[in-house]
């Protein structure tokens, strides 16, 4: 694909400069690229190889590992992704969203599980930090990759809700079915590889 191509291209020639200079809110892959590499540099990500953000996935799990180790994991990873922010600067939106990789000939379900990613680093290092680190003696004892795993079993008790929100207020099977499926249809774009279905047919 385009993005490893590049990725293999440029990596050698960044290895010991600088990141391009971030000028406007515009991404590129040579910026994307290079801040990826110094953030797996930083964390001493060996076991994927590839760019960061070309496979979520694997990179993912190997970070989420270091929280075993409870603040002082999250602490480094968080400086990490610090990092990372600030080597990407005012073209951080562009470069961490879904559209961008995609346009990188990305799949649409590898482009959203990237962004994902990044979303997910940024609440642990910011808004959910405080949380963690009040608790880390229990969540750092959590496999997060696991139950990331089992979010087409939480998408299925979702939209089971919205069918029982319907079913309960005697609405009859076809309107218990359209809630079923209003719910599924919207929450495909992002869970894509789940395939819990409806079966609750309309008459």
């Amino acid at each position: 694909m385009l993005f490893a191509l590049l990725f293999v291209g440029i990596t050698a020639s960044f290895a010991q400069n600088a990141c391009p200079t971030v000028t406007g809110s515009s991404c590129s892959p040579d910026l994307l690229s290079c801040c990826g590499m110094k953030l797996k540099n930083d964390l001493g990500l060996s076991n994927c190889p590839g760019q960061l953000a070309y496979e979520p996935d694997c990179h993912r799990q190997e970070i989420e590992d270091m929280y075993a180790n409870g603040t002082a994991g999250l602490f480094k990873v968080c400086n990490a992704f610090n990092n990372f922010y600030t080597c990407l600067g005012s073209a951080r939106q562009d470069c961490t969203n879904v559209g961008y990789h995609m346009k990188l000939g990305m799949s649409l379900g590898d482009s959203v599980n990237a962004a994902s990613m990044y979303r997910q680093f940024g609440f642990a290092c910011g808004a959910g930090l405080d949380a963690f680190a009040n608790n880390d003696a229990c969540m750092s004892a959590r496999n997060l990759v696991y139950n990331y795993r089992e979010h087409c079993s939480h998408f299925s008790q979702y939209i089971g809700c919205y069918q029982l929100t319907f079913k309960n207020q005697n609405c009859g099977d076809e309107a218990s079915w359209w809630g079923c499926e209003y719910a599924r249809q919207g929450s495909r774009v992002i869970m894509h590889d789940c395939s819990s279905q409806c079966f609750v047919a309309p008459n």
